[in-house]
């Protein structure tokens, strides 16, 4: 396993937004984390990711003990985030925003030559994974005025710019249209099966999830109610009543 999680908990006053939670995640696998609003998807992404400290539990990464370890430290470290909502840098151009990445995984040299031999270094590193997201031609055009399927595939890029083994990604598709939703799966499938990438989704396109994902794992009230393949998820009644309008029944 490239992840372990054990009994992570994190309570908001009386709220139990993640109650002695446990995950196991399989080295290269897809892995989706769905449930109703409020179920405590995020809450557990950010204890993963170390945006909040955990009450108790441990995170494990290739078992090493992440435990409460700051975002920056679990970028060095092999593990990437993407967000709901984007966190490109919309006035810079595409090129730029993710060569900045480049720059504060490797850090920039003191020396003037070196820095500029960096930055071109850094430069073609970016024109390449923009080239793996789609993005290619797109360097030179503001992040800003992208569309939003491009936007959230730049948000990717940014986070492929860290050379992550695993790569959490929260709400990747939300609110984009049919075509730019279908694009993005296909990247995510890309990811793994041509870079070997884990990839934890956290994501209320069921249909979306139950195409993408080997495993699938089910949370409600901040506890886990199933963990299965999706085909033992889509027949689980405890998960047909978690959620009220049906997701599971196609």
């Amino acid at each position: 396993m490239i992840l372990e999680v054990n009994e992570l908990t994190k309570h908001f006053g009386g709220l139990k937004a993640v109650n002695g939670v446990d995950l196991r995640v399989e080295q290269g696998s897809i892995h989706s984390i769905i449930g109703p609003n409020g179920a405590g998807k995020t809450t557990l992404f950010n204890l993963i990711t170390g945006s909040i400290p955990p009450m108790s539990g441990t995170v494990l990464f290739d078992g090493r003990d992440i435990t409460g370890w700051p975002p920056e430290r679990l970028a060095r470290g092999g593990v990437a985030r993407t967000f709901q909502r984007t966190s490109i840098f919309m006035d810079l151009p595409v090129l730029e925003n993710v060569a900045l990445a480049i720059r504060s995984r490797e850090g920039c040299s003191a020396s003037l030559w070196q820095s500029h031999q960096h930055e071109d270094e850094a430069a073609d590193e970016a024109r390449g994974i923009l080239a793996s997201v789609g993005l290619r031609g797109r360097e030179d055009a503001k992040a800003g005025m992208l569309a939003h399927g491009y936007q959230r595939a730049l948000d990717i890029a940014i986070g492929l710019a860290l050379k992550p083994r695993l790569i959490l990604m929260d709400e990747p598709l939300a609110g984009m249209s049919r075509g730019d939703r279908e694009t993005i799966a296909a990247l995510i499938t890309m990811l793994r099966e041509t870079m070997g990438l884990t990839i934890i989704v956290v994501e209320h396109d069921v249909g979306m999830v139950m195409r993408l994902s080997d495993r699938i794992t089910v949370m409600q009230h901040g506890t886990v109610i199933a963990d299965a393949p999706p085909d033992e998820i889509r027949g689980n009644e405890a998960v047909r009543q978690a959620y009220l309008h049906g997701s599971f029944a196609q």
